[in-house]
């Protein structure tokens, strides 16, 4: 923590800041969510901090450490995060996923009512935060990403991003640091969109033919050659989802694609999710399955849901979404890849939210440098999964930290020594 600077430079100070950041990250580890009960953990724990920490005028009152927090560097702290983290995990040749969250406990503290950002960079394959940047006021993702991804060694690496990403700016960062894009194509791109669509629809109608009827004439040959299609079908909580991944690496049929002569691949994803619905009105006590079959939920939707929503957006009924890529890949694995950005949702976004309340959180002037401690915690958990080699999720883990002091010891103490 000694490379964030104290604010208070200057002045004569009571508590260290930087055993302050500490100890604070240590009471989120233990399952605390807000400043106030982090406090209090370490208050009733001081003896346990005193063996790792000086403390010598004790634990900070909440107004100190809410002032510290407001007024640290908060790009020096991402950089310092940054450089924590990338001491951990090698950042070059491997998944990562760029995503927004909003902070939308700290809206009401912001004074044109403008809910704050953060762009997060995330290794998909542990789900460790590998760098986070809030976007400034007169900033947006567009040129917030060219300017976090410049920060990184992202070399020989895949990055997934939503929409925004195809715009010029970021594919150009992208290739700049001698990384591989995959990026979602949605209807605010509407040339692309509509041409990915129809070609693939094309290409779809024309793999059903040739399939049931081999040795006729293929009219899109080119495409073809290089076609191919996975489709899954699972349970997922409460509702069927089918999902069917078209890819072709010839893409001469669409504009962008012409332009940009490192796209390798192209696709379409479809994802169908039916809701489960049972007849509790029959002698059942449990209810007879009347899930609606794939082709009836197609025209007629379900009982108590007939009006199905066909969009680009993830809560639709069937979510359509295009993608273009500067890496050759299969179907089989563009669909895991692009999984493993969605899932982002549960491993990060929900965990925050749950775990440490931070949709709740309504810090104003402290909200970013205390996104930052929340990721430091929520980082720790996650190693500790990790090398524990245990299948605990998350919340069982955070509960154990909370029991077992060793496992703070083990990795707070020494996991934040580093940053």
């Amino acid at each position: 923590m000694r490379m964030v600077i104290d604010p208070r430079c200057g002045r004569k100070t009571k508590h260290d800041h930087a055993e302050i950041l500490t100890y604070l990250a240590a009471g989120y580890l233990a399952g605390r969510d807000s400043v106030r009960r982090c406090l209090q953990w370490c208050r009733n724990h001081i003896d346990f901090l005193r063996q790792h920490l000086e403390l010598e005028n004790g634990i900070a009152s909440p107004a100190t450490v809410s002032r510290i927090l407001g007024n640290i560097d908060e790009e020096i702290f991402c950089l310092a995060f940054i450089e924590w983290m990338t001491g951990i995990l090698n950042t070059k040749g491997i998944n990562i996923a760029i995503d927004g969250k909003a902070l939308r406990g700290s809206t009401e503290k912001i004074r044109n009512r403008k809910t704050p950002y953060i762009l997060n960079v995330i290794d998909t394959a542990t789900a460790l935060v590998i760098a986070q940047l809030p976007i400034a006021e007169k900033e947006n993702e567009i040129t917030a990403i060219p300017k976090l991804l410049k920060l990184l060694n992202i070399q020989e690496s895949l990055v997934t991003i939503d929409a925004v990403g195809t715009v010029q700016s970021v594919i150009d960062t992208i290739n700049e640091k001698e990384a591989d894009y995959l990026l979602t194509v949605k209807k605010g791109n509407p040339l692309t969109y509509q041409e990915t669509k129809e070609m693939f629809a094309e290409l779809g109608k024309e793999n059903e033919r040739i399939t049931a009827h081999p040795g006729q004439t293929v009219t899109y040959e080119k495409q073809m050659d290089s076609y191919d299609v996975f489709k899954t079908i699972e349970k997922n909580r409460s509702r069927m989802e089918y999902r069917t991944m078209q890819i072709c690496h010839n893409t001469d049929l669409i504009t962008l694609c012409k332009k940009q002569k490192e796209i390798k691949t192209a696709g379409w994803l479809e994802q169908i999710r039916i809701p489960m619905e049972k007849d509790k009105d029959g002698k059942d006590k449990d209810g007879k399955d009347i899930t609606s079959a794939y082709e009836d939920f197609i025209k007629n939707g379900t009982v108590r849901r007939p009006r199905i929503t066909t969009g680009d957006d993830l809560t639709d009924d069937i979510h359509q979404v295009g993608l273009i890529s500067s890496r050759e890949m299969s179907a089989q694995e563009t669909l895991k890849i692009k999984r493993n950005h969605w899932k982002i949702e549960n491993s990060l976004h929900y965990v925050l939210d749950d775990l440490f309340r931070e949709d709740r959180s309504s810090a104003g002037k402290s909200k970013n440098n205390l996104a930052v401690i929340r990721k430091i915690a929520y980082n720790l958990l996650r190693i500790a999964i990790l090398r524990e080699k245990t299948e605990s999720g998350p919340t069982e883990m955070r509960d154990q930290f909370n029991d077992d002091l060793t496992l703070i010891e083990k990795y707070a103490f020494r996991g934040i020594a580093h940053l």
